[in-house]
């Protein structure tokens, strides 16, 4: 679930600007048919109820988490800003010696959404990172909704995961985070039930093929108590996934490899425990074989001890999970200031398995510590 101009064309924060403004200027010279006229509202659209800890616990949330203001009747926009800090330690295995890293990076996010025509919707989310130094188009969206149905066409998130967390880090599971060009048709019958189906072009080609074949995506979600949610999930090719785990083979496959996921959320007053698990059904024939079905899983459980306050402590996992720790556990406190603005530090320990994480010179890890914050702004 964000570097000087006479040396450069332009800086990354003009970059910015001027596609913001160049989307912005294409979507107003639109002319829609006419809408009741009504007062743009200055204020940000906002819930009754205001939610507690962090601004987000899923990705799908934090593309969603800006303050959505009212540009026309029929355009709104909102933005978020994150800054983050890590600072990892890595003991070596066996001489007994560290390695150190510190990372920062800055991340802005800005949202577009659009309804000129009911029931027509259009989103489209910009995303500029630092450590990619791109601005890129995070998702690009037209949509449309007929009672209890929904189709969503464009370059999306498909429905293969969910990825709570309220920690800064994200979740081991985030592997399999998949984003692709393709159509999602949901229908949900009723406010307990809802079902998704995608058919996608994914970036991974069969070995030999250059073209490939169309893959897929299906998932359910049931709410049977206020209190209690789960869902399943399936991917039909997870080299299809953000993670690129065939990267070294030039994204081709010899056979897909489809993946499965599925979570739990039990949810009361006070507290949350959230538990998600997501893997491949069977091995890649193209990696190594211990890390050919790679799998992980998730448990969080956080406890909301004030209006502004919360923390959180996760147990995670993985299997053949290339660079990634075998077990890590930490706790995570939250502390936020209204709609706005959150700030969560973490503390993580990993221990790794085997050989499958490794420094630049092949000497093999044998666990990590992690000290991380996070601060998000929303407008």
């Amino acid at each position: 679930m964000v570097q000087a101009a006479c040396q450069r064309a332009a800086s990354p924060e003009m970059k910015l600007r001027t596609a913001s403004l160049a989307v912005i200027y294409g979507m107003l010279s639109l002319t829609p048919p006419a809408v009741p006229a009504e007062e743009p509202s200055p204020l940000p659209q906002a819930a009754e109820q205001e939610p507690e800890g962090r601004l987000y616990r899923t990705n799908a949330e934090r593309r969603e988490v800006g303050l959505k203001r009212q540009l026309t009747p029929w355009l709104a926009a909102s933005g978020l800003l994150e800054l983050e800090g890590l600072r990892e330690s890595f003991k070596l295995r066996g001489d007994g010696k560290n390695d150190h890293e510190t990372n920062t990076a800055a991340t802005l996010q800005i949202g577009l959404t659009a309804s000129p025509w009911e029931p027509v919707t259009g989103d489209l989310l910009l995303e500029y990172d630092t450590e990619s130094d791109k601005l890129v188009a995070d998702e690009v969206i037209a949509g449309m909704e007929w009672g209890p149905w929904e189709l969503e066409v464009g370059r999306q998130y498909l429905p293969f995961g969910v990825y709570f967390s309220h920690f800064a880090t994200g979740p081991l599971i985030e592997f399999g985070e998949t984003r692709a060009t393709g159509a999602t048709v949901s229908y949900g019958p009723d406010d307990r039930l809802d079902f998704s189906a995608s058919v996608y072009d994914g970036r991974a080609r069969k070995e030999g093929n250059g073209s490939g074949a169309l893959s897929w995506a299906i998932a359910m979600e049931a709410w049977p108590k206020e209190t209690l949610s789960f869902g399943l999930s399936y991917l039909s090719n997870l080299a299809d996934a953000d993670s690129r785990l065939l990267s070294d083979e030039k994204d081709r496959y010899l056979r897909k490899v489809p993946g499965l996921s599925g979570y739990l959320v039990w949810t009361r007053p006070t507290f949350e425990v959230t538990f998600e698990a997501l893997g491949a059904v069977r091995s890649f024939r193209e990696l190594e074989r211990d890390r050919a079905q790679p799998a992980a899983w998730n448990l969080e459980f956080v406890h909301f001890t004030h209006s502004s306050f919360e923390w959180a402590l996760r147990v995670e996992g993985s299997q053949e999970l290339e660079d990634e720790p075998e077990l890590q556990l930490g706790a995570a406190l939250t502390w936020r200031t209204g709609r706005q603005a959150s700030l969560t530090l973490e503390y993580l320990h990993g221990r790794f398995q085997h050989d499958l994480a490794t420094n630049d010179d092949d000497q093999p890890y044998d666990r990590v510590n992690r000290l991380g914050a996070q601060l998000s702004l929303a407008f």
